[in-house]
């Protein structure tokens, strides 16, 4: 509606919470217009509640107007499904909006002005799990090295190890499954370093899975035990970061993984994602992950994610890309000023790493 932005939305909703949600209650933003409440003398949130702040922030924002129309949706489980839920996608969103079950484990509700609707109660079962095959739990993971190719230098500064499915492999569906495949290329980056005293590697870390608490403790075992002359040579990227990094997660990165590697870069999926709310220090850089097959759109992600280019520049953070597998988006990136590219026409995938090595930008990809 005309006059109500996503900053006013936000700018209220806030000053609402804040004002009806008083101590020892807490809560926190995790993304535009999502937010996190917590009552420690609760085991869960009142439905009737919840309806009355629903209805005065709609009040507040849009007066009675299309107030039949509106709702709110919240979302009770654990910290990592919290946090999950909090970067749906907008289709998402919509979809439960309709009536259809939460894609994310917990108690899930719709809150329109007259009425509480449960869409999911504790411990559902999400729709995408019975969407997608499962994973064999002791299938083989296989791995690949790309090499990471800095624009300006036009150099290979370092590789990148990978995992590689076959096709109709589908991805592993809970957090334990995502560390066990980081935990593995973890292992053998290890070997790699060991093996070569010049080489520069990178491993990814995922997001959800360092979130957890439960998940934490294997990842610093493994991560504390690095000796200092492989670590500075190991940077970390950390995948799965939504459009705002969730402020749950800012406490691990910065305390598990920031001081355990030499460089750490966030992997997105979304070119909008906020580099001006990402608090000072966390990261090194930020890297564009390019998805779909259509390549005009992924061009347009090209142009929309460089384009704040100025932003980066002034917090100090690097811009790559991920995925890049066309001239045109190889040539698009060098022309509007990112510093990494990694990807099919860039490097081959490879059984070992790739060395640093000049390689001018006209001859790439780099062949075996």
């Amino acid at each position: 509606m005309e006059g109500v932005t996503p900053a006013k939305i936000d700018r209220v909703s806030s000053a609402y919470i804040e004002a009806h949600w008083p101590p020892p209650r807490r809560y926190g933003r995790v993304a535009p217009g999502a937010y996190v409440l917590v009552d420690p003398n609760a085991t869960s949130l009142d439905g009737e509640e919840l309806r009355n702040m629903a209805t005065e922030l709609q009040l507040r924002l849009f007066g009675v107007e299309g107030r039949d129309d509106l709702c709110m949706l919240t979302f009770e489980g654990d910290e990592e499904h919290v946090l999950r839920f909090s970067s749906l996608s907008e289709e998402d969103l919509l979809a439960m909006r309709a009536g259809d079950p939460p894609p994310t484990p917990g108690r899930t509700r719709l809150i329109r002005r007259d009425a509480v609707s449960e869409l999911a109660p504790w411990g559902s079962t999400p729709r995408t799990a019975a969407a997608k095959p499962k994973v064999e739990a002791h299938a083989e993971i296989q791995l690949g090295w790309r090499g990471v190719y800095t624009l300006a230098n036009q150099r290979f500064e370092s590789s990148e190890i990978q995992v590689v499915r076959k096709p109709g492999v589908a991805e592993p569906q809970d957090d334990a499954e995502f560390a066990e495949q980081d935990l593995i290329a973890f292992d053998r980056a290890i070997a790699a370093l060991e093996g070569s005293p010049s080489l520069k590697v990178r491993v990814t870390v995922r997001i959800w899975s360092v979130a957890r608490s439960g998940m934490r403790e294997a990842y610093q075992a493994r991560f504390s035990a690095l000796p200092d002359a492989l670590r500075a040579r190991m940077a970390a990227v950390v995948y799965d970061v939504p459009r705002d990094l969730p402020f749950s997660a800012v406490a691990p990165l910065r305390d598990l993984v920031l001081p355990n590697f030499a460089r750490v870069d966030l992997r997105v999926i979304d070119p909008g994602f906020h580099c001006q709310a990402l608090p000072e220090g966390l990261a090194h850089g930020v890297v564009l992950q390019l998805e779909g097959e259509d390549e005009k759109t992924r061009l347009m992600k090209i142009h929309r994610f460089l384009s704040e280019r100025a932003n980066y520049v002034g917090r100090r953070l690097r811009q790559g890309l991920s995925g890049v597998r066309t001239a045109r988006e190889l040539e698009l990136a060098r022309r509007m000023g990112a510093q990494t590219v990694k990807g099919p026409i860039v490097s081959g995938l490879f059984a070992a790493p790739v060395a640093e090595q000049e390689l001018p930008f006209a001859e790439l990809p780099l062949g075996a």
